[in-house]
């Protein structure tokens, strides 16, 4: 039985590409408000000493890779302490790496079972998340589009798969699952989707600054795979970083619709997710009724261009980058 004078605790796992930088991004400029308000958001090593960026990933990722679920547990257990001591009412913890670690969802519950303690994931549609997926992270690690597809497609975002262990380790009935679909989010946002199914209040609260991890114009993730051999590893985002700097806001992405895939492969994606997604309704989301978890991919996310055409894009990608270039040189 939870203690009624121990803070709550919202236990944000993900899924990845599904808004956390968001939300992440908001508590951090915001941590010293929501303190005022009795929200503790605990720095980058799952403590109240560290840097604050709204999330605690790297810590969480480094321990559970290495098999240390002692550590983590040890330090749930201080934080939750902790902020007691502090006076919090309730305690955000956020890292969309860690339903990836399903032997983490016991260990968790159990540092957490004196304490009310809510589970909090969000879902993608899976052709998006893979496009995403790709930009980010794949296109480093694969030498075509076809491979990565081949490799990941029914390995990634199984969300039914990802979250069972929670929900078996929490209770289902403090498992919350949110569709991230912008006509399914609270003010078709997803910080404030997240605050109000986390039962806090973020009213009054300064908006983020900028927008949270953007994506990038395909133009430039094309020239990013021509090139992959300059990245160290998957999380490596200096390329990214360097355009940005040099050619700004014509960097990223405009629009949700992408060029990637054509429909047919994407519908081919989302049959091969249809358990899944089947379970992961009839479980966590029987509300829905007759509705889908997801509306199926239409044309209207699919961006026409020819080869030619995307050779020209890039080429225009890299003129602005060399006259960026060449105007600070001069200047």
């Amino acid at each position: 039985m939870p203690s009624l004078d121990k803070p709550r605790v919202i236990l944000h796992i993900g899924g990845a590409k599904c808004g956390s930088s968001a939300i992440q991004a908001f508590m951090a400029q915001n941590v010293e408000a929501l303190a005022a308000r009795g929200i503790g958001v605990p720095g980058q090593a799952l403590d109240f000493d560290s840097t604050v960026t709204g999330e605690q990933i790297w810590f969480l990722e480094d321990a559970a890779s290495s098999g240390r679920h002692d550590v983590i547990a040890d330090r749930v257990r201080h934080l939750l302490a902790d902020a007691q001591d502090r006076g919090f009412s309730s305690v955000v913890i956020s890292a969309e790496n860690i339903c990836n670690h399903p032997d983490l969802a016991a260990v968790i519950a159990e540092a957490l079972k004196e304490t009310d303690a809510r589970v909090v994931f969000y879902v993608r549609r899976q052709d998006d998340f893979l496009i995403s997926s790709w930009q980010q992270w794949n296109l480093k690690r694969f030498d075509k589009v076809e491979d990565f597809l081949a490799a990941r497609v029914g390995e990634d975002a199984c969300w039914f798969s990802m979250i069972a262990p929670w929900a078996d380790a929490f209770g289902d009935d403090r498992v919350m699952v949110r569709p991230f679909l912008r006509d399914r989010l609270k003010d078709s946002d997803v910080v404030s989707d997240f605050f109000e199914v986390a039962g806090l209040s973020h009213e009054g609260l300064a908006p983020l600054a900028e927008k949270a991890n953007p994506s990038f114009d395909e133009a430039l993730a094309r020239l990013a795979h021509r090139v992959r051999d300059v990245f160290d590893g998957p999380h490596d985002n200096r390329f990214y970083d360097v355009m940005v700097r040099l050619i700004g806001k014509d960097a990223l992405k405009k629009g949700s619709a992408s060029s990637l895939l054509p429909l047919e492969t994407r519908l081919m994606i989302m049959t091969c997710y249809e358990d899944q997604n089947t379970a992961l309704k009839a479980r966590f989301l029987p509300d829905l009724g007759d509705r889908p978890l997801f509306p199926p991919p239409t044309a209207e996310c699919i961006v026409e261009k020819t080869e030619s055409e995307k050779v020209s894009d890039e080429i225009a990608m890299l003129t602005r980058a060399i006259y960026a270039l060449a105007e600070r040189a001069g200047g």
